[in-house]
């Protein structure tokens, strides 16, 4: 989670004052950073049909979403940092300086990586004074997304 806070906020996306392409971060513009969750970056298709079951379950991904959005703004500004509501259905509207668009992923590390995802929303947890309640699964359910969405932000689509 922590490698994805970091490039979200000095990814090199906006012009400097002098033009120059690729030159400044969110942070050198001083720019608010819109969060918002979005499963359906986990889709696979069974024929025309849409499938989200590679998806994180809604629990977990809400505590990790929750935790991605605390992490972003204790390293920013937490008045900087804005979101909408998880698992809501939402009309943004945006002007888009583009079109481009930058996938982060996080790669699933191993077999061993359910037991990271319950252990990263335990500590937010604990620095939260609560008792975590959500289970993954089972390792093979973890292991089975080639990558994590927004919702369980382990990546952010950047449009």
């Amino acid at each position: 989670m922590e490698y994805i806070v970091r490039k979200v906020l000095n990814l090199r996306l906006f012009d400097d004052d002098g033009g120059k392409r690729w030159a400044k971060n969110v942070m050198d513009k001083q720019f608010e950073v819109l969060c918002v969750s979005q499963f359906t970056l986990c889709v696979t298709l069974k024929g025309n049909k849409p499938d989200f079951h590679e998806a994180m379950g809604p629990d977990l991904s809400q505590q990790m979403y929750q935790e991605f959005l605390k992490q972003l703004g204790a390293a920013y500004s937490p008045d900087k940092v804005q979101d909408g509501k998880f698992g809501a259905y939402m009309q943004v509207n945006i002007q888009n300086d583009g079109p481009v668009t930058i996938p982060l992923e996080c790669v699933p590390a191993g077999p061993n990586y359910s037991m990271h995802l319950q252990n990263d929303v335990k500590k937010a947890d604990k620095r939260a004074g609560k008792q975590s309640s959500s289970k993954v699964k089972s390792d093979e359910a973890a292991d089975s997304s080639p990558s994590e969405s927004p919702s369980s932000p382990g990546a952010s689509g950047l449009t």
